[in-house]
């Protein structure tokens, strides 16, 4: 029997899991795709990059199987469903695409799929306003033509004599207002670590720009590019940009009215943190379609209950290809009417009669427990002992 094969999956910044595969290398990439989605929880499209050793390890589009051996190292690029599904000449997702199943409405009911496994619901007007987070590496665009000329022959003048160039007010405004408006693109509150990412990133890119006499080179690019978003937010705010906006003074509460405080900001791995709403829609319009969803939901679901359980007796699918293909499911609404449809019994009211009918075994069972988590048990069930 060959030994298991084992794979580096790096899902992520900070983020990366060990695969197993128990025989060897799959035959084809689609196959291999599918031992990510069950062994990595994946469900979003993306495409395959390997390790190229040829290339000073930098990642390569994974084509063929043959490049790929025992403890090499993959990585997912994960693509929008609307991206994969908008190939030219209207071509399918290639086979190392996975659907995206994911729900993003505000019901806590449908929190955990969305309707079905088609994109009958997208559009290009509900499309996020961003389409990554923050680069791993930052990009410096290019400036103004003007500015980028100047740059240019500065740039030249240090390479050849090591001169720095001492920019004007003109030159230096139009190169902070280039890099604001492209750190917008990704976030609107950047870190510490992430402005002077990019003031690095400038000076990488136009030495001549380095500030003598700093430590860095660019700790006062960093300090105004740090003005400049400010000040940019509270210009997005006039505009009522709802992710600046929700952190204005209007909304604080009145003996906490601070601009320090309560800052909502995303978290790491959020990108389209508080997105505005689509062109023409307000709250009232989608919150109607909301409720348009849910009711066509509870039709679907009612309907398809017979294809439904023939499918589940009969080719009893693995959880994970049942949760992709029926999401909506697995959200509590449908659960519970499921397991009604099934038993002609309500789940809610069956489960708590049947849970008094086990609750004194239980509680037996829990003095019965020591140690920490026996205290922790038994300070919670004082009341419940007192009744």
């Amino acid at each position: 029997m060959a030994a298991p094969v084992k794979l580096r999956i790096i899902l992520g910044e900070n983020d990366s899991q060990r695969l197993t595969l128990q025989d060897e290398i799959p035959e084809t990439i689609g196959e291999l795709v599918q031992h990510i989605k069950r062994q990595c929880w994946v469900e979003d499209y993306f495409r395959l990059q390997f390790m190229d050793a040829e290339f000073g390890n930098e990642f390569t589009n994974l084509t063929s199987l043959s490049e790929i051996q025992d403890k090499s190292t993959l990585k997912l690029v994960f693509d929008s469903a609307a991206t994969a599904s908008a190939l030219p000449g209207g071509s399918p997702p290639p086979p190392y695409s996975i659907p995206a199943t994911s729900w993003s409405g505000n019901d806590s009911s449908l929190s955990s799929g969305s309707l079905c496994d088609t994109d009958i619901l997208s559009s290009p007007e509900s499309t996020p306003s961003r389409s990554s987070g923050w680069p791993v590496v930052f990009v410096v665009p290019r400036f103004p033509y003007d500015c980028q000329l100047q740059l240019d022959k500065a740039n030249a003048e240090f390479k050849e004599s090591g001169t720095l160039l001492d920019p004007d007010v003109r030159l230096k405004t139009a190169i902070i207002d280039s890099l604001a408006e492209e750190i917008v693109q990704y976030k609107v509150y950047p870190s510490d670590s992430e402005f002077e990412e990019v003031a690095k990133a400038l000076v990488s890119s136009h030495p001549c720009l380095k500030e003598p006499g700093s430590a860095t080179g660019y700790g006062g690019w960093k300090v105004t590019l740090k003005y400049k978003l400010a000040n940019y937010r509270r210009k997005l705010q006039r505009l009522g940009c709802p992710e600046v906006e929700l952190n204005s003074l209007t909304n604080k509460p009145a003996d906490k009215c601070s601009p320090a405080y309560g800052v909502k900001k995303p978290r790491r791995a959020e990108v389209n943190y508080c997105p505005t709403y689509p062109s023409g829609e307000s709250a009232e319009t989608l919150e109607k379609i909301r409720e348009t969803l849910l009711l066509e939901v509870k039709k679907m679901m009612e309907k398809t209950f017979a294809h439904r359980r023939q499918e589940v007796i009969r080719d009893a699918p693995l959880i994970a290809d049942f949760k992709t293909k029926w999401p909506a499911l697995f959200c509590v609404r449908e659960l519970t009417a499921e397991f009604k449809r099934i038993t002609t019994v309500s789940l809610l009211p069956k489960l708590l009669s049947e849970l008094d009918v086990l609750s004194s075994n239980l509680m037996k069972v829990f003095s019965k427990k020591g140690g920490g988590q026996g205290r922790k048990i038994k300070s919670i069930m004082i009341p419940i002992t007192q009744v």
